[in-house]
């Protein structure tokens, strides 16, 4: 078990889910051989990945941490200053570089309206507020943002549980996973693809597997290399088998998806150990540099896949986006690799320049709010004694 607060196999394996989303977005978009394979047409699954590693992540953090309102503020501070800045300042852009293509010849799909296509300004505040994952305003704009209005108000319904029930997480967290299961699978017409409209509620069976699993995982013991890595390469296989067979991609999503929670926990527990060949693997400066930089990819990738497409209709070809024109003949598979490579460049310098600052400023914003905290609880002690 690594020593540190850091998992850094968990953090590998985010930067590498990220890259597979943005595969995934791509071939939904543009054409391309690897649509023909079911497990990039499912890769829409590994958003389940980050839900659980949030869960697993954060009851490693603050498991025990929260006694008061004071500690539930700073904390909200902190995950908001870690999902909402970059979240902000993506869809800013987006919306200035809509408006420039609206005064342009630009396709239907891409108009922009008070509230009829993907791109209307009364999608704006949903997104703003973090509220695009409840059945508000359709899967619009920056269309992967619902995942983190999902998760932000799980946040705080976690901190909740470590406020009142911290005894009984593990019961919580139990009914919490199967209750919001049994709701998707009631409910959501398209099961674990679920996004806007019950987004929601799929975060919270994957965030609360995830506090499962740091349990489960608190509960083990060390193995030894060789069995390590063997348990790492089954995993592996499962994650991969699952996804294969989870269904003929987001328009035809198989009840089996319903267990991405408990494969992806199955999977945060075994590399959370990081005692395997794998996991040394994993611990690689490039690929610890891709889990750092994951949540920019993840934020970036749908509006420039969007202008990519855009640039392809201007100049007189169709797309899955946007239609009808000449076919689009390009070699899709350099294009692809251009794509990841740019989506690459710009994740890490939103992250240096955007996502880095403002979650050291919300870093120290929390911590003032600890710090008057402190302060009124002592002057309320100075003044009982003076009393």
């Amino acid at each position: 078990m690594p020593d540190s607060a850091r998992f850094e196999a968990l953090d590998a394996w985010r930067g590498i889910c990220a890259i597979l989303i943005v595969v995934f977005h791509f071939i939904s978009m543009l054409p391309n051989s690897l649509s023909g394979m079911a497990f990039v047409r499912n890769a829409y699954l590994f958003v389940d990945f980050f839900f659980v590693l949030s869960g697993f992540v954060l009851c490693h953090s603050y498991r025990g941490q929260m006694r008061n309102a004071a500690d539930l503020w700073r904390f909200a501070v902190k995950r908001f200053g870690r999902v909402w800045p970059l979240h902000a300042a993506v869809l800013l852009a987006f919306v200035a570089a809509v408006l420039y293509i609206n005064a342009r010849p630009h396709p239907h799909e891409l108009a922009l309206t008070w509230d009829t296509t993907d791109y209307s300004a009364r999608a704006l505040l949903p997104q703003l507020f973090l509220v695009n994952a409840m059945d508000m305003q359709g899967n619009s704009w920056n269309g992967p943002a619902w995942s983190i209005g999902a998760e932000f108000y799980t946040y705080l319904l976690f901190a909740l549980l470590l406020m009142f029930a911290a005894r009984r997480l593990i019961v919580a967290s139990a009914v919490l996973v199967v209750t919001a299961l049994a709701f998707i699978l009631w409910k959501a017409p398209d099961l674990m693809n679920t996004t806007w409209d019950y987004g929601l509620v799929r975060c919270l069976a994957g965030f609360f597997a995830g506090v499962i699993a740091y349990h489960v995982y608190e509960r083990r013991r060390q193995q030894r290399l060789l069995r390590m890595t063997m348990r790492e390469a089954a995993t592996v296989m499962l994650v991969v088998g699952f996804v294969v067979w989870a269904g003929e991609g987001p328009d035809s999503v198989g009840k089996l998806s319903l267990a991405a929670p408990l494969v992806f926990g199955i999977a945060v527990v075994v590399f959370a150990e990081e005692g395997g060949l794998l996991s040394v693997l994993l611990r690689l400066p490039p690929l610890q540099a891709l889990g750092r930089y994951s949540y920019s990819i993840y934020m970036v990738h749908q509006p420039l896949l969007v202008m990519l497409c855009y640039g392809i209709w201007a100049n007189g070809y169709t797309t899955k986006a946007f239609g009808p024109a000449r076919a689009w003949s390009g070699s899709s598979t350099i294009v692809l690799a251009d794509f990841v490579l740019a989506v690459l460049l710009i994740a890490a310098a939103c992250c240096h320049l955007i996502e880095g600052p403002a979650r050291a400023r919300f870093a120290r914003l929390s911590g003032r709010v600890r710090e008057n905290s402190i302060g009124r609880r002592s002057g309320g002690v100075a003044r009982a004694r003076s009393i």
